[in-house]
């Protein structure tokens, strides 16, 4: 319901006969949910929402802000309105139960040219820094065939959920209205019409009587068409959807429902040619909360929820007190579906005549409760009936049976009206086949009964809140900080106490108790001061999700609360300076997931400033990365050692270490290579505007690896991302790319270590811009054509740019068989280019300043301590190589100059505890900086030595 914590687009109902067998904040970045494809999104369609500081620039026609109307020019933009005209800021932030208000007011819809990726325009939108979200304007979808109404007749839903015993306590008030937010209905059907919702102020004469916006909503409103016509067209699933709510009842014609007396508000939300599709399911539900509507049902959903459906749910549960019932969907498997899903909605999943979790319904953690749902008998087009299967058809079960409560207990509020069913319904876990569903039915099989006839106990904590006091980033040996809200729904409690606990052994609880005591009907606690305490096991697979239950007793057990937390996370989330991104265990850059998922990007003051990129080595044509391949993704690199941050601090205020391999590449192409790999940030004066990664690779292989290249691959999107230009400055080692719009800002990657510089600019459009081509199937061979090759520009087609993609590199280096080479980049942002240099300069002196690098070994290997002395040397090589422990058998010691050439390698044996001196001759070696290596099997040490 309220959801605690935490589109496959389609209707949530099947038909009888056919069946065989986690809140959402946008980010910087969006991208298309995953399973949503191009047919699940209205094209050419935009919806967004300014953020409040912008307000004086907003009309109810369209926005003034310059840098959104020139990213939605060049989208070929056609027109600007708003989705809810005549909303207004609400007065307060909160409702009285401390519930935040939303805000409608500023939420747009763009019209677009329909043939533009619609992430990309989003995302150039979103750069403006103008916007809260923006998002496409997402369809629900259906295909269903009705049975043989002769075949299905009985409606043994009525007696299951006792509807008998509970009108001889409450028939329903005829001022409770549910609002049917779905293909319309047959608003003339005589087992409909007269519970139909009329608005007498409103009469058909062609003039908007009750001055509301909508000329002539007698009957309900049509969302999609705009017109007060709420008759299906195409689909009678709103007809059927509407009987199972709030059928005529005790009419001596067809069936009954649970709503009895109460009335229902058809409003239509599909066009009038579709058959299967909702394209106005969120605006419906405002249009019915407006119009007074406490009970809201939506029989619809899918994979695709986003801002602008939690804000929708939001006005009509927090704004306007209804309570908002979804289907929880039919995918067969534990996946969440939205508008179920979201917070504040009460999702319901579907049972079978033997209270069995229906083998087509949706189960998980997100769903509050279950109703009947296969072979329901219910109300269609043209007088008729039939029966279908589907949370579509629990769902306006459960709605009319919150109207009955409604209708019982008048002064209760949607919450009061959404825990009483949850409180009052029947335990089916002991059902045969329900146990391996376990907390994700909800609490039970509604019962009408029992919920307009007692007076039970319901609790819950709402708007949870997890902190390690660090980095948020959750990893082993963290200890997390669980607290939020305690609400007491119902009954008055007498002595409550909070237990915490979980069946994982990745995570062990500390603190797992908390006392609230007494709490009056509708009383708020909040925990932040007394938190739940619980640390991350060591043992911890990576990105593990840890369920952990919450039991509320006062004196019995009134009821559980299921919530997860992903733990010892695969990334960590750079942020001690002005520039935020995301360091991964497997070359990755600026985001852990692929199409942008999963990460913080290239954050610069708030903008984003980069799509996608990462580390790409290369060797005669073979590259190994985890960067884009034209439409998809590469995923050659395999962690060996999970990213971590080193506490404290050695190199830099943020050291952070991971190792991994190419071991994921394919066989043919696989270079076998070993990347030990390093970040440093600072927070200090100048040194605010970069981010240092390090990479020690070593040819892991047998073979020689002749002509390497390694470098970093960015896809610059800065602001308006078809407005983008690339270049770079080869005196400072450094490519550059930047926008070209007023104010437009600039990111670039500079190369640290002595090593030779190529930067190769890729024009991201059809053709390459005569480059490499990278919008097709970006090959590893056109990937080696960009490490180690020159393209200075990128940018050019048009006089204020295109997309840009640029590669910094650094080769070639030859490397035998256990050689390495250490290369070295600046991830760099500036408000201008000589803001950038200077960035880029000083990242430099920094990188120069760390004479040593840290043990890259996961354990403590036999040498503790590489020292080097003099440094500088004029002579041959002192080095004091330290054992921890009582001998090391073979160390191998090598000297490697800034190419990756080994000059000098031998292996010492029996080296014993303490401290060993050795000798290492400098004789025909050249003046410069080398790299003396040790390696004893378990770590691996590297200090840079310069000789004059």
């Amino acid at each position: 319901m309220f959801k605690r914590f935490l589109l496959l687009p389609c209707f949530c109902f099947l038909t009888s006969g056919i069946i065989a067998n986690n809140k959402l904040l946008q980010e910087n970045n969006y991208r298309l949910p995953q399973g949503i494809t191009s047919e699940d999104y209205q094209h050419g369609k935009i919806i967004f929402k300014v953020k409040d500081q912008y307000r004086s620039l907003c009309t109810s026609t369209g926005v003034n802000i310059q840098p959104l109307n020139l990213v939605l020019n060049n989208a070929k933009c056609t027109s600007v309105g708003k989705v809810f005209a005549g909303k207004e800021k609400p007065l307060k932030e909160k409702n009285a139960m401390g519930q935040q208000l939303a805000d409608l007011s500023l939420i747009y819809v763009a019209e677009i040219d329909a043939s533009l990726q619609v992430e990309k325009v989003i995302n150039a939108m979103m750069a403006t820094g103008t916007l809260l979200y923006a998002e496409p304007s997402f369809i629900y979808k259906t295909s269903f065939t009705p049975n043989d109404p002769q075949t299905n007749s009985q409606q043994w839903f009525i007696n299951k959920i006792q509807a008998y015993s509970a009108w001889d306590i409450q028939q329903g008030d005829t001022s409770v209205v549910i609002g049917i937010i779905d293909t319309g209905t047959d608003w003339d059907h005589p087992d409909l019409q007269s519970n139909i919702k009329y608005n007498y102020a409103d009469p058909i004469n062609g003039v908007d009587d009750d001055n509301d916006g909508y000329i002539d909503n007698y009957r309900g409103w049509d969302m999609s068409m705009n017109d007060n016509n709420p008759m299906v067209d195409m689909s009678d699933h709103g007809s059927h959807v509407s009987g199972c709510a709030d059928a005529v009842t005790n009419n001596g014609t067809g069936v009954s429902s649970p709503g009895f007396n109460c009335k229902f508000l058809p409003v239509k939300c599909a066009n009038a040619t579709s058959v299967s599709t909702i394209d106005h399911g969120y605006e419906g539900i405002v249009y019915a909360a407006d119009h007074g509507c406490q009970i809201i049902n939506c029989s619809w959903g899918g994979g695709g929820g986003g801002s602008f459906g939690q804000d929708a749910v939001t006005y009509a549960s927090v704004n306007m007190g209804a309570l908002v019932v979804c289907s929880a969907g039919n995918t067969y498997s534990d996946v969440a579906q939205y508008p179920a899903a979201y917070k504040y909605a009460f999702s319901v999943a579907a049972t079978n005549s033997s209270d069995e979790k229906s083998s087509f319904s949706t189960y998980n953690y997100t769903v509050d409760i279950s109703a009947p749902g296969s072979n329901i008998y219910s109300t269609v087009y043209n007088n008729s009936y039939t029966s279908y299967d589907g949370t579509s058809m629990s769902s306006p079960i459960t709605a009319g049976c919150a109207a009955l409560v409604k209708s019982q207990f008048p002064s209760y509020n949607n919450m009061q009206i959404a825990e009483q069913l949850r409180m009052t319904a029947d335990n089916i876990y002991g059902v045969s086949g329900n146990s391996s569903f376990m907390d994700k039915l909800g609490t039970g099989r509604v019962n009408l009964y029992r919920a307009v006839n007692e007076n039970p106990k319901g609790v819950q904590m709402d708007n949870l809140q997890f902190s390690d006091n660090n980095d948020q980033a959750f990893v082993a040996g963290d200890t997390l900080h669980i607290s939020g809200d305690i609400i007491n729904l119902l009954a008055p409690l007498n002595n409550l106490t909070v237990t915490l606990s979980t069946a994982s052994p990745y995570v062990t609880i500390l603190n797992n108790t908390i006392n609230p005591g007494a709490m009056a009907t509708l009383a708020v606690q909040n925990t932040a001061a007394t938190p739940f305490t619980v640390k991350i096991n060591n043992n911890a697979p990576v990105n593990s999700n840890v369920v952990f239950k919450l039991a509320f007793t006062d004196g019995n057990l009134i009821v559980n609360q299921v919530f997860t937390v992903v733990v010892n996370v695969d990334y960590i989330n750079v942020n001690i300076n002005e520039i935020g991104t995301t360091i991964t265990s497997k070359g990755r850059l600026y985001y852990y997931g692929i199409n942008q998922t999963s990460g913080m990007g290239f954050s610069f003051n708030g903008n984003n400033l980069v799509y996608d990129g990462g580390l790409m080595i290369g060797n005669n044509n073979k590259v190994s990365d985890n960067c884009r391949d034209g439409a998809n993704f590469d995923d050659d690199f395999v962690k060996q050692i999970a990213v971590k941050r080193i506490i404290p601090s050695v190199t830099s205020e943020y050291d952070l270490t991971a190792t991994f391999n190419d071991n994921n590449a394919p066989a043919s192409d696989r270079l076998k290579v070993l990347v030990s790999h390093k970040t440093y940030a600072w927070s200090t004066p100048g040194n605010t505007r970069f981010i240092i990664v390090e990479y020690n690779i070593k040819n892991n292989g047998t073979n020689s690896l002749n002509t390497l290249y390694a470098g970093i691959c960015s896809d610059w999107d800065i602001q308006t991302y078809a407005n983008n230009k690339a270049d770079e400055d080869a005196a400072l080692k450094m490519g550059y790319a930047w926008c070209t719009d007023a104010g437009g800002l600039y990111a670039g990657t500079k190369l640290l270590t002595p090593t030779p510089y190529l930067c190769y600019n890729i024009d991201n459009v059809t053709g390459g811009g005569g480059g490499v081509d990278a919008t097709s199937n970006f090959t590893s061979a056109e990937k080696y054509t960009c490490l180690s090759n020159s393209r200075p520009q990128a940018g050019n087609t048009l006089s204020t740019g295109n997309d840009v993609i640029q590669v910094v590199s650094t080769g070639p280096f030859n490397l035998a068989a256990g050689d390495s080479v250490i290369v070295a980049f600046a991830l760099l942002a500036g408000d201008s280019l000589a803001d950038l240099q200077q960035s880029a300069a000083n990242a430099q002196i920094k990188y120069d300043g760390i004479t040593s690098v840290n043990n890259i070994s996961a354990t403590s290997g036999g040498g503790t301590m590489l020292q080097i002395y003099p440094n500088p040397v004029m002579g041959d090589i002192q080095v004091a190589y330290t054992v921890n422990k009582a001998s090391v058998n073979t160390v191998e010691i090598s000297l490697t100059d800034v190419s990756g050439r080994t000059v000098y390698r031998r292996n010492i044996e029996h080296l014993q505890q303490g401290k060993n001196q050795i000798t290492l001759p400098t004789s025909g070696l050249s003046k410069g900086i080398y790299f003396v290596r040790t390696n004893d099997g378990e770590s691996v040490l590297v200090n840079k030595v310069l000789i004059k």
